[in-house]
């Protein structure tokens, strides 16, 4: 007899906040974007509310963070940009079928990569990367323990609570890609909207870039897509500081070992 067995309620109650963890993220985040579109000083004030939440997560311990709530927040956060801009911003008929065919070409190419890292990881600890559920006192050089998943890995860097899975040596590149192709898109696509429902100013040849955005307040759409570009260029802030921080700590780990694999590869 299991401990489930002879406890069904708690785990039960388990599985039900698990549940929530997940679908909350849908739910709050529609509602904090309707909410900043109400006036500027809103907009700016649910805006830092979002921000300090992130960084109250991100200096928590890390074994409290062990919640689908985060990975679920990125995933409502995708595609809420992508609805906004394919459901309203289109709708204005200023955006070009090409322009779109580029940014649904970086969308693919973002959640091609971010898949890849995800099932990389998956596959690794399937295979045999994982060393095993409980803690060892005596890590070697190469492992890593996850105190999120519980579990030691090796060659890992870090594990990602807004992708829900560790990063290591066969998935960084993925990781690193994602976020690049990531923040092509949320650029493209913010410059996009923002050309649209703001007056627009020839920047060099056809890149045209925002000038006055003082009326979108005056109708909700326009305040919407407005906020949500808002939204997006904090994700692209807290990008270039995802960038910055791997630069110091894991890019040159990482590049250092792939060098040595094509030296090692021509030597054989």
């Amino acid at each position: 007899m299991t401990i489930q067995e002879i406890l069904p309620y708690n785990n039960n109650k388990s599985n039900k906040k698990m549940d929530l963890d997940i679908i909350l993220p849908f739910i709050i985040l529609p509602i904090l974007l309707l909410v900043a579109t109400l006036s500027r000083a809103v907009t700016l004030t649910v805006m830092i509310f979002i921000g300090m939440g992130a960084l109250y997560v991100i200096s928590r311990p890390r074994h409290r963070n062990r919640s689908p709530f985060f990975y679920s927040w990125t995933l409502s956060s995708g595609l809420y940009m992508f609805l906004i801009f394919e459901m309203i911003v289109m709708d204005f008929w200023e955006i070009t079928y090409y322009e779109n065919v580029v940014f649904l070409s970086l969308i693919t190419f973002t959640c091609y990569f971010f898949y890849k890292m995800k099932s990389t990881a998956d596959f690794e600890l399937a295979t045999g990367t994982c060393k095993g559920n409980d803690y060892s006192p005596v890590l070697t050089s190469d492992s890593h323990y996850c105190k999120i998943c519980e579990i030691e890995v090796s060659e890992g860097y870090f594990h990602s609570i807004w992708w829900d899975c560790c990063v290591l040596k066969p998935n960084y590149g993925y990781f690193l890609l994602g976020h690049m192709f990531t923040l092509a898109t949320l650029l493209y696509g913010t410059n996009l909207t923002l050309t649209t429902i703001c007056q627009p100013y020839i920047f060099y040849g056809p890149i045209l870039m925002p000038e006055d955005c003082s009326d979108v307040y005056n109708e909700f759409y326009l305040a919407l897509c407005f906020v949500t570009c808002v939204y997006s260029l904090g994700y692209v802030s807290v990008i270039c500081l995802v960038f910055l921080h791997q630069l110091l700590k894991n890019i040159p780990k990482y590049g250092e070992s792939q060098w040595q694999r094509i030296v090692h590869a021509f030597n054989v």
